[in-house]
C-alpha cells in the first residue's frame, strides 16, 4: 500500500488524456473521497455534476479557453509570461509555448478528458465556508484519482469571472441566482497521455516554516 506522502508528492496535474473510458467504479471512489473531506460545522455544502457527454465537455472546454486566455493575455502584456518561459532557448518553440498559453488553449482539455466533474456548493448551507470546503473536496478527489492510476487536474479557468461562472452554470443547468450555488472549479479525470518526467520543484521547509512567531527560523529545542 502506498504511503500517503508518496501519493501526495508524486501527483501531477494532467492535461493530456487517452480516449479510454474511466470505469464508473473509479468515478464512484473519487466522489466518495470528496464526500469525506473536512467541512466546517459538517455542513457538507458540496454538490458534484459528473459530465461524460462530449458536446457538454466541448462547451466547457471552450469556456475554459476563453477564461484562461483573458487572464494570460494580461500576464503576457505585463511581460510575466515571457519571464516564465525565458529558459526555452529555441525561439520558435518559445513562441509556440507562449501562444499556447495566452490563447487559453492550455485550458481547453475538458474536450479530451473522458470525465469532467463540476464542483459546486450550495450557499444555503454554511455559505461562509463553502470555498474552503469545496477546495478540500477537490484535493481529496485529485489524490484518490492519482492513487487509482488516473490523471486529474483542478481547473478554475471557466469560472474565473462572474460572467464566465454564470455561463458555466447555464451549460450545466445550475440555478444562476447569486444566493443559490457557488461554482468553484471543475476536475478533469482520465488516463494520462503524458508522463511525469520529474517532480516539480518545491520550496524547502526551511524557506516556508517559522517557529513560534513570524521571522523565527531556528527550530526551538524541547525536552
Amino acid at each position: 500500500m502506498q504511503e500517503l506522502l508518496d501519493i501526495i508528492n508524486s501527483r501531477k496535474s494532467i492535461r493530456r488524456y487517452k480516449t479510454d473510458p474511466v470505469p464508473d467504479a473509479m468515478v464512484d471512489k473519487i466522489l466518495e473521497a470528496a464526500r469525506w473531506a473536512p467541512t466546517g460545522e459538517n455542513y457538507q455544502p458540496w454538490r458534484f455534476i459528473v459530465v461524460r457527454d462530449q458536446e457538454t465537455r466541448n462547451r466547457i472546454g471552450d469556456l475554459a479557453r476563453l477564461g484562461s486566455g483573458s487572464r494570460m493575455t494580461a500576464w503576457y502584456c505585463m511581460g510575466h509570461m515571457q519571464e516564465r518561459f525565458a529558459g526555452i532557448k529555441d525561439e520558435a518553440k518559445r513562441a509556440e509555448v507562449l501562444r499556447f498559453m495566452y490563447s487559453g488553449e492550455v485550458s481547453e482539455f475538458a474536450k479530451q478528458a473522458p470525465v469532467v466533474i463540476a464542483v459546486i456548493g450550495t450557499l444555503r448551507e454554511g455559505s461562509v465556508d463553502v470555498p474552503y470546503d469545496l477546495s478540500a473536496a477537490i484535493e481529496n478527489m485529485l489524490l484518490e484519482a492519482h492513487s487509482l492510476g488516473l490523471g486529474g487536474c483542478w481547473v478554475h479557468g471557466p469560472v474565473a469571472s462572474t460572467r464566465d461562472a454564470r455561463k458555466f452554470k447555464e451549460i450545466l443547468g445550475i440555478p444562476t441566482g447569486m444566493g443559490d450555488y457557488k461554482v468553484i472549479a471543475y476536475v478533469s479525470i482520465g488516463w494520462a497521455a503524458e508522463a511525469r518526467k520529474y517532480p516539480r520543484p518545491k520550496k524547502s521547509l526551511e524557506e516556508l516554516v517559522h517557529w513560534e512567531r513570524f521571522g523565527r527560523k531556528e527550530r526551538p529545542h524541547h525536552g
